[in-house]
Formats: structure tokens, C-alpha cells, sequence
């Protein structure tokens, strides 16, 4: 005959027994927590909340950072000189921005001091006169304005001439508010301003202005051009010009060794990513009568080192050139 207390004289409780003598609930069976007091339930409670709060607290800290990197700091801001009906954006004279932007511009003279600073206190334009200029007569009609997203714009205020083509002067990335201007940075642009075309691209949080060159003859299928792409890197209130690549060109010319000329066309693709601009160039030559007899394609990259743009390589027209021993 069997006895159901028997196994208590060896020290153990029977299976689904208390200590104490009675069932065990389905709770402390199945929870390791079940020697702790409601009271301590409570309190682990409580830290995980206060835990939960504090990687909420963290969270939002990192997007708030985010957010300040997508949209730059001013330099400077300067009050519009009129004000609009609520909820209108006034639209700027171009003499006006020459005003904002060089408060060393006299609008009835029509002139700047070179070595004035501009309205973030920066020397901007002191290395386009000699030394000791410090009034210059310029065309408030000779900016160039091109607008980005979110309301940015790149102004290019041409004050010296170069050549009769090409010009330099004060490059600016800005946005008007309602009732001021604010700048973001600002830098010096060489180059001709009949041909010159700005867009705003991103570098995962880095903006980035490029300006591209472009001049073409000829129309329809005669039509062939010649553009350059300069990059311009902005950081800490400056735009740096950083590099600069072909992304058009049309040439000519006889291959060594050849008595025959044949035209050579050169074109290139960029893709902007937070680590390198990544361009991809292609190279067609063709021959009058024989469509295309050749082809190249080279992939390669201006990555993003310690501020600077790297080149990763020749382009393939510049290798082109050499191979055709043609000086450009």
C-alpha cells in the first residue's frame, strides 16, 4: 500500500506542492519572477518605463540632430528692405541682393569696396583687386540667380571681369524668409556667365552646388557641345571649390597611325552619394560612312576624404587626348 507523504521524509516537495503544503499556481510555475513580492513586480515595472522614456529621450535627440544637419546654419542674416502682404515672399532686385549680401554695394554709384567684407565679415573678394583698390564700378544687372529646393537659392554677383567672356565674383547659397535674408555660405565662382547653369545636390547631409559650363554649335544632329561640371563643397560657411570634371565633349581627329580622321564623342553621368560622387564616361568613335567603330566605358569617383574631393582616376577623355597626343 502506497503513501503519498512518503517522499517528504527525503527533504523534497511533491510535484505541483508548496512548500507550505498546497498546490502551486499555474503563475508560479511557469514565471521566474515568482519569489518576487507584487511590490517588486511594481518597481521593475516602473525602471523598464523609465528605460523606455530614456531611449525615447535618446531617440529624439538623434532626430533633432539629423534634422539640424539637413538644414544649415546662416552666417548671416539681413532684414529685407520692404516688407510683403502676409503670407507673400517679396521679389528681390538684383540690386538688392548686391545690397544684402556686399553692404559695401552703393546703389547710386554703383560700386563696391573689394576689400570690404561681406555681410558674414568674411574678406570674400579681397584676393580679385590689388591690393589697395578699395572702390570698383559694377553692373548690378550681372548676377545670376538660381533657385534649389526648399526655398535655397545660389546667387552669383559678377563684380570683376576677366576676360570678355568670363567673369568672378561672390558666390552665395541663401534663403528668403518672410521678412529677411539668411545665407548660408559663401565663396568666389570663375567662369562665363552666358553659359553657366547651378543646381544644389546633396552628399547625404553635405550640400553641394554644382556649376555646370555649357557651349554648343550647330543644331539637330550637327548640334555638339562642350560642358565642364565644377563642384563646389560647403563647410563651415564656405563653399570650396573642390573639383572639377568634363562632361561633354566632341573632337575631330585621326587616330596615330591613320590617315583618316574620325569624330570622337565623349559623355559623362554623375550620381551623388554621401561617401563620392560616382561618374560614369563613355567615348564613341565613328567614322563617316561606317557608324561607330569603337566604344569605351570607364567608372570611377571623386570620394569624400577629410573634407576634400579625390579623384579616383584620369577621366577617359583625358586619357583619350593623350592617346591622340591632342593637347585640349
Amino acid at each position: 500500500m502506497f503513501n503519498d507523504a512518503a517522499p517528504a521524509r527525503s527533504g523534497r516537495t511533491p510535484t505541483g506542492l508548496s512548500a507550505t503544503g498546497r498546490r502551486s499556481t499555474w503563475l508560479e510555475k511557469a514565471s521566474p519572477l515568482r519569489i518576487l513580492s507584487w511590490p517588486g513586480l511594481l518597481g521593475l515595472a516602473c525602471q523598464a518605463l523609465a528605460l523606455l522614456g530614456c531611449q525615447g529621450s535618446v531617440q529624439s535627440a538623434k532626430t533633432e540632430d539629423e534634422a539640424r544637419a539637413m538644414v544649415p546654419v546662416p552666417i548671416c542674416v539681413q532684414r529685407l528692405p520692404r516688407s510683403a502682404a502676409p503670407g507673400a515672399v517679396i521679389s528681390l532686385s538684383p540690386a538688392e541682393y548686391w545690397s544684402l549680401i556686399l553692404p559695401s554695394f552703393e546703389v547710386g554709384q554703383g560700386t563696391i569696396d573689394p576689400s570690404a567684407p561681406d555681410c558674414s565679415g568674411r574678406a570674400s573678394l579681397d584676393g580679385l583687386s590689388p591690393k589697395g583698390v578699395n572702390s570698383i564700378t559694377v553692373d548690378p544687372a550681372q548676377v545670376v540667380i538660381a533657385p534649389g529646393a526648399d526655398g535655397m537659392k545660389v546667387v552669383w554677383l559678377q563684380s570683376h571681369p576677366l576676360t570678355d567672356q568670363t567673369r568672378a565674383g561672390l558666390l552665395a547659397l541663401t534663403r528668403q524668409r518672410d521678412s529677411y535674408l539668411e545665407v548660408y555660405a559663401v565663396g568666389v565662382h570663375r567662369g562665363r556667365p552666358s553659359d553657366i547653369r547651378f543646381s544644389l545636390e546633396r552628399m547625404g547631409t553635405r550640400i553641394v552646388i554644382s556649376a555646370t559650363e555649357e557651349e554648343c554649335q550647330g543644331a539637330g544632329e550637327a548640334r555638339r557641345c562642350a560642358a565642364t561640371s565644377s563642384v563646389y563643397l560647403m563647410g563651415t560657411g564656405a563653399l570650396t571649390h573642390a573639383a572639377v570634371y568634363p562632361t561633354d565633349r566632341t573632337l575631330e581627329a585621326a587616330a596615330p597611325g591613320k590617315t583618316s580622321s574620325a569624330e570622337y564623342r565623349f559623355s559623362a553621368s554623375a550620381e551623388y552619394r554621401s561617401d563620392a560622387i560616382r561618374l560614369t564616361e563613355h567615348l564613341s568613335v565613328r567614322n563617316k560612312g561606317q557608324g561607330e567603330i569603337r566604344a569605351s566605358d570607364l567608372e570611377r569617383a571623386f570620394r569624400l576624404e577629410k573634407g576634400k574631393l579625390v579623384a579616383s582616376g584620369e577621366s577617359l577623355w583625358t586619357k583619350t587626348l593623350k592617346e591622340l597626343g591632342v593637347r585640349e
